[in-house]
């Protein structure tokens, strides 16, 4: 092996990538969680950013889904598409994603939920529980949808036990104008402020005031927490920004996460003021995960206050994630990574690509 052409050949990958990287005009941002779980509940305090084009959300992801061929997809999602902020999309995907010769097999269910007043005007709590039986919605402690087991999830609740998930938020601008809505880059800077997350353990019958859910941690994000947290540094298909670290900061009780220009990066502005306090912050104790855990039924019942009409193009475009290819700039080289920010072999890594049918 000539040695020193592989190094000159590596070095001219990476500067490529680079480069294909600083390209982009925009710089968004992901904060996700170093633990993973089997089942929870996940509660953070949120006032959405929005504008027509972006993407704002809260979402549970295992971190190898992005492998496919046999590896699960596993996934659930709350989303503000930018083009109408008093709503969110709620989504489970599950199945399969290409590879190793295997087709896309992933299963979507993509419902919409009206929130008043506006996403980006008001705070508003949102939750997420996941149980072996369920999962459900909750918006300011009103469950807004919940998925049961075998009752017509075309098996979704199960398969979504397949694999530990971890908790992720992010903001950023999709190039598909009839899924997110037209670009329009005055709208920047947009900021998505979380007052707190709280986690919560799945102990069927032994959680907090008799439910199924015991509190782990609270996060009130007085300061940043780099054993708790992580901060995305990639990019993928599809995506008009590249997901920075420099575009997370905590200011004031809050985390903040920007959509910026590029060469922008950073928060000068006023922290909008929550009329909910902040809970006390806690410290994390390390959870064992387990598929193997008792069903048990939710002490929350599913209702729904008004019918809701969704934006009319969400369940008719394709959202391509792609594949991130940005080197990292912080802890260490990356290299290829996916959709959600995963290793992927750079010799396959077209079969890495993420088709999310909205």
């Amino acid at each position: 092996m000539n040695i020193k052409k592989t190094a000159v050949k590596s070095a001219l990958v990476v500067a490529a990538l680079t480069a294909a990287v600083s390209a982009k005009d925009y710089s968004g941002a992901e904060l996700y969680t170093n633990e993973t779980w089997m089942y929870g509940k996940f509660e953070a305090r949120m006032q959405m950013a929005a504008g027509s084009g972006t993407v704002s959300s809260m979402f549970l992801y295992h971190n190898d889904s992005y492998l496919g061929g046999n590896e699960p997809w596993v996934e659930v999602d709350i989303e503000i598409l930018g083009k109408n902020p008093s709503s969110f999309q709620s989504n489970i995907i599950t199945g399969f994603g290409p590879g190793d010769g295997q087709p896309d097999r992933k299963v979507t269910s993509e419902k919409h939920h009206a929130i008043n007043p506006a996403s980006n005007q008001s705070f508003h709590t949102y939750g997420m529980e996941w149980t072996p039986d369920y999962v459900a919605w909750i918006l300011d402690g009103k469950v807004v949808r919940k998925t049961v087991k075998g009752q017509g999830d075309n098996n979704q609740v199960q398969d979504l036990g397949k694999k530990p998930q971890g908790l992720r938020f992010n903001l950023w601008s999709h190039e598909d104008a009839g899924w997110v809505g037209a670009w329009n880059d005055n709208i920047l800077p947009v900021y998505q402020f979380i007052n707190w997350v709280k986690v919560y353990e799945y102990k069927p019958g032994q959680g907090d005031n008799g439910s199924d859910f015991k509190l782990l941690w609270t996060d009130n994000f007085d300061t940043f927490d780099n054993n708790r947290w992580s901060k995305g540094d990639w990019t993928f298909d599809g995506n008009r920004v590249d997901i920075s670290p420099s575009n997370i900061f905590t200011k004031d009780g809050m985390a903040i996460i920007a959509l910026t220009k590029k060469g922008q990066e950073g928060f000068n502005g006023q922290v909008p003021k929550d009329t909910e306090s902040a809970p006390a912050s806690s410290s994390s104790t390390p959870v064992s995960s387990s598929s193997s855990v008792t069903a048990s039924s939710s002490s929350a019942v599913a209702s729904s206050s008004s019918q809701f009409v969704p934006p009319s193009s969400s369940s008719e475009t394709n959202a391509i994630h792609g594949i991130r290819t940005t080197p990292t700039i912080t802890k260490e080289h990356r290299g290829l990574v996916n959709a959600k920010g995963a290793k992927v072999n750079p010799n396959g890594h077209k079969r890495y690509r993420v088709n999310f049918e909205y």
